[in-house]
């Protein structure tokens, strides 16, 4: 087998078609019919890298045969250089309209010869060249979008997951994500919670999540058989593979998949956080509702005892009075006695309002209470 590039010349004069071979020989194979029948027949058997062709022949002219060969989607563009010995203007046109590429009128010299075909061949590398630059850069294009939309619908689930408020809500929002890039997936939740396992059906079997448990200590991506698995601390997902034979698609597909459980998870640990904090909402509204009664409790009673204070010391003064008038002692003795009184009043009053402002403190460490719990209340609902 020839490695120099082949030609097939069509011609029906023999003087053309020696003078041709002679000047071909050395740097190309050459190949010769004599009809534009027999050279689509050749071509569609054994495509050449260049075309020789005559104009006028028996049956087909050539430019009916360039016109069939530029029809044929499978030959493509097919570098062909006309042969005539008609040298008019019209003749070239006709040529040019034909799909022909260049036009050469006989008897052509061998170094025109020789130039022309070197000149479409390289032009016709440089066209295979480019065709095969921007299949590569359509390729590469293709991928790019196919990626930017699949990174678009993991970033759609991130931004959904914020509103899933259970866990079944999410591991629904975890399928449906990936049941879009056409994968059919099961996923595991273990949360603070409780956990859950569900698949494209609805709850595992007890197989499969027992598979799932056992895939959450495998590390983070893990493959085995026809499946993939993607773990994180709160959440496994396995996903059947698909396109292992292409190795960017399974790539980015893996990627989507670690994207898809990292949201879950921190979502997951949302949750838990969510849930512990109401429960300490709960704990601390208890809280504050029983101390707030206490206090009311407290702050009723002691003005109670004060008012029976009063009323206490009110009688013994009233009794004091009375008994001086029967007691005998000095007028000094009943001052002195008076005095005393006075000043235990004193004293029992002070300490009564010393309670009534540890009624008030405390009275304002509900109310801080009651500002952690609304602060709480908030949190909780975020």
């Amino acid at each position: 087998m020839s490695n120099h590039p082949k030609i097939l010349l069509v011609e029906d004069d023999d003087f053309s078609v020696v003078f041709v071979m002679e000047v071909l020989a050395s740097e190309y194979e050459v190949l010769h019919v004599e009809t534009g029948q027999a050279a689509l027949d050749s071509i569609k058997n054994d495509l050449p890298d260049l075309v020789l062709l005559d104009v006028n022949m028996p049956g087909m002219t050539g430019y009916e045969v360039c016109r069939a060969l530029r029809d044929d989607d499978d030959i493509g563009a097919l570098p062909v250089i006309f042969l005539s010995g008609l040298a008019s203007d019209e003749e070239r046109l006709a040529g040019y309209e034909a799909g022909g590429d260049d036009y050469l009128t006989k008897p052509a010299s061998a170094d025109e010869l020789r130039s022309k075909i070197k000149l479409q061949l390289a032009i016709q590398a440089e066209r295979s060249r480019l065709k095969a630059d921007l299949s590569s850069a359509f390729s590469t294009a293709m991928t790019a979008m196919s990626s930017t939309a699949e990174i678009g619908v993991a970033l759609q689930f991130l931004r959904t997951s914020f509103t899933c408020s259970t866990y079944a809500v999410l591991c629904h929002e975890v399928l449906n994500t990936l049941s879009s890039y056409g994968l059919e997936a099961s996923v595991q939740i273990r949360g603070q919670q409780g956990g859950m396992s569900i698949g494209a059906n609805g709850p595992c079997s007890p197989l499969e999540e027992s598979v799932l448990t056992n895939m959450s200590k495998n590390g983070r991506l893990f493959e085995f058989a026809s499946r993939t698995s993607c773990s994180y601390d709160h959440v496994t997902i396995i996903v059947k593979s698909v396109a292992r034979d292409n190795p960017e698609s399974h790539g980015r597909m893996k990627d989507n998949l670690a994207m898809v459980a990292e949201g879950a998870d921190a979502r997951i640990v949302a949750l838990d956080s969510g849930a512990a904090l109401a429960k300490q909402h709960a704990a601390l509204t208890q809280l504050t509702a029983s101390t707030s009664k206490a206090l009311q409790s407290i702050e009723r009673r002691h003005r109670e005892q004060g008012i029976k204070n009063n009323q206490i010391f009110q009688e013994l003064q009233e009794r004091f009075d009375s008994s001086m008038l029967s007691i005998g002692i000095t007028e000094s003795q009943e001052e002195e006695l008076a005095q005393l009184l006075l000043s235990a009043a004193g004293k029992a009053r002070a300490l009564f309002n010393e309670g009534l402002e540890t009624s008030a403190h405390m009275g304002d460490i509900l109310r801080q209470l009651e500002n952690v719990g609304n602060l709480t209340s908030t949190k909780c609902t975020t």
